[in-house]
């Protein structure tokens, strides 16, 4: 297949584009200095290039910023994702668009892609009318699209402004001899890295309608004892506090039902915590 990735050089898109070139596709990739895609034109030179399927990755994702920054959250991310599914509906091909945690404060747990969608920042109501939108291609312009709601994503390569990577720098920073953290309490499913590129390539499987999927394990820890396991998995252990602070709208617990991916594509979560953060720490000790 002949496949465009946007955010090619991110996290998730640099692991993604390597996968997919193992799988045998050809593979474009597009980068913000590529060119600027919530423009009207912004996708214009792959016209030529006979595109089967869209991984559209782009997209400011910080949460935090969202607050200050929301007139570009809602221009990049909002006119980014119309940008692809034009392109799609001209260039008959599909799309795969990347959303988020949207589900704010669970009514349930495990949480299913049936749960209400809630907006607790700007960021994630950015993300909820891209689902929204690309809901309405599908169905209007029978564009196939698939949608992944990643829960708590880690490895290596990750910003260090997200959780899992700040406590690991904390760990091995022989400088830092207390760990400093906002609050130990909240509990989120953190995935690994592997296990949510092999879910997204499961999306070349679909050939049409509109299709959302959870990319989690279905198991949750505090931050505390995510913190607790990197340190028996490194070795290093070190006294740690919490400054308290308690961010807007914090969610207490997220789970994910991962039955939906388990029945449509026969997946099964690889690496539970411990086991990702060990790959990810022999990745590091081997940077």
């Amino acid at each position: 297949m002949n496949i465009l990735v946007t955010g090619a050089e991110g996290f998730i898109g640099k692991k993604l584009v390597k996968s997919l070139k193992e799988a045998g596709h050809n593979v474009i990739m597009h980068c913000y200095a590529d060119g600027d895609i919530s423009q009207k034109d912004g996708l214009k030179r792959y016209e030529d290039r006979n595109i089967d399927v869209i991984y559209h990755l782009a997209a400011r994702t910080f949460v935090p910023d969202s607050w200050n920054d929301t007139y570009e959250y809602f221009q990049t991310n909002m006119m980014g994702t119309i940008a692809v599914l034009e392109f799609c509906r001209k260039q008959h091909c599909t799309a795969v668009l990347m959303s988020t945690y949207v589900y704010g404060e669970p009514k349930f747990l495990p949480v299913s892609e049936k749960h209400p969608t809630v907006a607790i920042t700007p960021y994630h109501e950015t993300k909820i009318l891209l689902e929204d939108i690309g809901s309405f291609y599908a169905d209007k312009f029978q564009i196939p699209v698939t949608v992944f709601r990643p829960f708590n994503v880690y490895g290596a390569g990750q910003n260090e402004n997200f959780l899992l990577p700040k406590i690991m720098k904390q760990i091995l920073d022989e400088s830092i001899s207390e760990i400093r953290l906002m609050d130990l309490k909240p509990k989120r499913d953190y995935v690994y890295i592997d296990d949510v590129i092999e879910i997204m390539l499961c999306a070349l499987q679909v050939k049409e309608g509109f299709n959302v999927y959870n990319i989690g394990t279905g198991k949750s820890y505090s931050v505390e004892e995510a913190l607790n396991i990197c340190m028996d998995v490194t070795g290093i252990h070190k006294a740690y506090c919490a400054t308290n602070e308690v961010r807007t709208q914090e969610v207490s617990d997220c789970v994910a039902d991962m039955s939906k991916v388990r029945n449509t594509f026969d997946y099964e979560i690889k690496y539970s915590l411990p086991d990702g953060i060990r790959k990810w720490y022999e990745e590091l000790i081997l940077i």
